[in-house]
């Protein structure tokens, strides 16, 4: 039995040295990043082209790329590495102590909700390790299904066959100006200021001012909640963004806030899951305290 688990975990071991190597491309770089000698390297991915009997790498002295077997075999090996690592979480589940959450969240509520959220976590869990990627919708929902999060926050309701969402909070949506524009008439002609492709309020503000009768308007596209607050602010454009994240901007007192007569106006947060990802406990620890603490504001 002992000798049968040791040949299981080289062989594990080999397949992180195979994908690592596939990654960056050196043999060199993938020591640096596996904290082991160039020559272990080697060796692995060596006795694993001949267990598997076919050349995984064409090698040059640029570096290492993969041969189509290697192509072909690298998202198997893949496979077995994110395996692995489910079945470490699924033992870490059994113990008390919490110790990694990987979150991907929206700017917006990355800035607004999940401070206070993370704040009460920590002080319960302090030995929680936080790993937070921000992003737009489509690109959470991506990562989720790659399993490089946990957990993804994002706005509206996402249908998917192989994710599970929990609605959070509402989020109402409101048009912000610059202070000297005091009409929806005085709007018309400014360009509209909205995140990259993938964001769920971007689709909000494209479709209200099409209803609304204020499109065509020119798109500027930007990639940070604090650029689309300045150039407004500025009077550049105006913008579609949840009041909550217009009301804790320090930029406030150079907003103008436009309710929107919208009954859609209301869009919910989802906490989006993998339910084919075992846990550590870490993501019920989340929706638990961001239920209570937002019960609580």
């Amino acid at each position: 039995m002992y000798r049968s688990n040791m040949e299981i975990i080289v062989k594990i071991k080999s397949l992180h040295t195979f994908t690592t190597v596939a990654r960056i491309g050196t043999i060199g770089g993938a020591s640096k990043e596996l904290n082991c000698v160039q020559s272990n390297v080697t060796t692995r991915i060596k006795a694993l082209e001949a267990e598997v009997g076919v050349s995984l790498f064409n090698r040059s002295r640029t570096g290492m790329t993969l041969t189509s077997a290697g192509v072909a075999f690298l998202p198997y090996a893949q496979e077995v590495i994110h395996a692995e690592e489910r079945a470490r979480a699924s033992i870490e589940s059994f113990e008390s102590s919490v110790r990694m959450l990987r979150i991907g969240s929206m700017e917006s509520t990355l800035a607004v909700r999940l401070p206070g959220i993370l704040s009460s976590l920590r002080a319960k869990k302090p030995n929680l390790r936080l790993h937070i990627h921000s992003g737009p919708t489509e690109e959470l929902i991506v990562k989720l299904l790659q399993d490089q999060i946990d957990i993804a926050l994002i706005g509206g309701k996402f249908t998917h066959p192989e994710l599970r969402g929990y609605p959070l909070f509402a989020e109402e949506m409101v048009m912000i100006s610059a202070t000297e524009f005091e009409t929806p008439e005085d709007l018309k002609s400014l360009p509209v200021i909205v995140f990259k492709q993938g964001c769920s309020y971007r689709d909000y503000s494209r479709r209200w001012m099409r209803k609304s009768g204020l499109a065509p308007n020119e798109i500027f596209e930007l990639g940070t909640l604090d650029g689309i607050l300045g150039c407004v602010a500025s009077g550049v454009g105006v913008s579609c963004l949840p009041r909550s994240v217009v009301d804790g901007s320090q930029l406030r007192n150079l907003l103008r806030i436009h309710t929107l007569d919208d009954p859609e106006r209301f869009i919910d947060t989802y906490a989006m899951l993998n339910p084919k990802s075992v846990r550590n406990g870490a993501v019920e620890a989340f929706l638990h305290d961001a239920r209570t603490t937002l019960l609580s504001n």
